[in-house]
């Protein structure tokens, strides 16, 4: 082997760096995930709070629900452009409305964030100063600057002072969802899917570092007999036709994701380019180049990738320069006989040329 280095050690190396970019992105996706959706997903399996029960220093980020008798009319909308047009529609209000109850006596004024669906009734509210109650239930967030100011304003222009404002208001409002059930399935759901996500990670990591991902790579080895100490000295000397992909005597090696795999030569039966133009809405983008190895005894073809077209023919040159057997290039007629008489097929080349320069114990492996 004349001290090259291990085949399988480079290659749980590089299988741990090809696994590591997916699995940081599914494991930080599910952190996130299931971070900003905990809180949520806490009060639907345990229930929301009665927010008519939270006294002004406990309000902060919780799921409440409540039947609403009172506000103090709206003084904020969220308005959205319609279509193509200069039109724009509202799509919810904010309403002042108290904490606690109608007996609590250490109150402040606060929002209600509602759709527009609501519009009418809590209108009328607003005007009679009571009326009949509304179910409302939603997450409890803290206004932003603009909403603030709108927020102070109305107060203020109500005959209440700076101070008082400043004494008897806090800066949150209640985001209420227009279909608490389906926030509940939404939010647990997302939740879930965090968690799946992180354990996705974690089960990538373990395989990456304890070598599972070379386990299809031994077993190709296996599958015609050879050693993996000749399987080492094989990819040691293989030429290299791209980062990643190698051609030796007896195996052609390549990435699969994240799995290393080695096709045995004396298997492959058909070779070809395949490029692939890409488009966005009907302007090319892209092209992306890989060689299509059909390999006798294995279901699907291998599609290798390469970086370009170059490198797909000196690979290809590499074939049937070595591989007798291996027809070459793409037709129609060959694409139908190969998968409809396969025996035809194989008597092209591969039934008939002499494999035995790529097979074990040839040349001293």
């Amino acid at each position: 082997m004349g001290g090259g280095k291990s085949m399988f050690e480079a290659l749980r190396k590089k299988s741990l760096k090809s696994s590591l970019v997916l699995t940081v992105i599914f494991g930080a996706i599910g952190i996130g995930l299931a971070v900003w959706f905990a809180v949520g997903t806490w009060y639907v399996v345990t229930g929301y709070v009665s927010f008519v029960d939270l006294a002004p220093d406990e309000i902060s980020n919780q799921w409440v629900a409540l039947n609403l008798t009172t506000n103090g009319g709206s003084f904020a909308e969220t308005t959205e452009t319609v279509g193509n047009t200069n039109q724009t529609k509202t799509v919810d209000l904010y309403y002042i409305i108290l904490t606690g109850d109608d007996y609590s006596t250490d109150f402040r004024f606060m929002a209600v964030n509602v759709p527009i669906e609501y519009r009418s009734r809590m209108d009328q509210m607003a005007q009679n100063g009571y009326g009949d109650s509304i179910f409302l239930s939603g997450r409890i967030r803290k206004m932003n600057d603009d909403l603030y100011n709108y927020f102070k304003e109305y107060v203020i222009d109500n005959g209440f002072s700076e101070e008082e404002f400043e004494e008897y208001s806090i800066p949150y409002y209640i985001k209420v969802f227009p279909n608490e059930q389906l926030e509940n399935v939404c939010t647990v759901g997302a939740f879930l899917f965090g968690v799946f996500l992180i354990v996705i990670a974690i089960i990538r990591l373990v395989k990456a570092l304890t070598g599972s991902y070379l386990k299809q790579l031994r077993a190709d080895v296996a599958s015609i007999g050879v050693s993996e100490l000749s399987a080492d000295s094989d990819w040691n000397s293989a030429a290299e036709i791209c980062k990643g992909v190698k051609v030796g005597r007896l195996f052609t090696y390549y990435m699969e994701g994240s799995k290393p795999r080695a096709i045995p030569n004396t298997k492959i039966m058909w070779s070809y380019q395949n490029t692939t133009t890409h488009r966005t809405n009907g302007i090319k983008t892209g092209t992306t180049y890989s060689v299509m190895v059909w390999v006798d005894g294995w279901k699907n073809a291998s599609n290798i990738g390469v970086p370009n077209e170059s490198a797909a023919q000196t690979m290809l040159r590499r074939f049937g320069d070595q591989f007798p057997w291996v027809v070459l290039g793409y037709s129609d007629e060959l694409r139908k006989m190969y998968h409809n008489n396969r025996a035809q097929f194989m008597q092209l080349r591969y039934n008939t040329m002499d494999h035995s320069m790529s097979m074990p114990g040839f040349g001293g492996f």
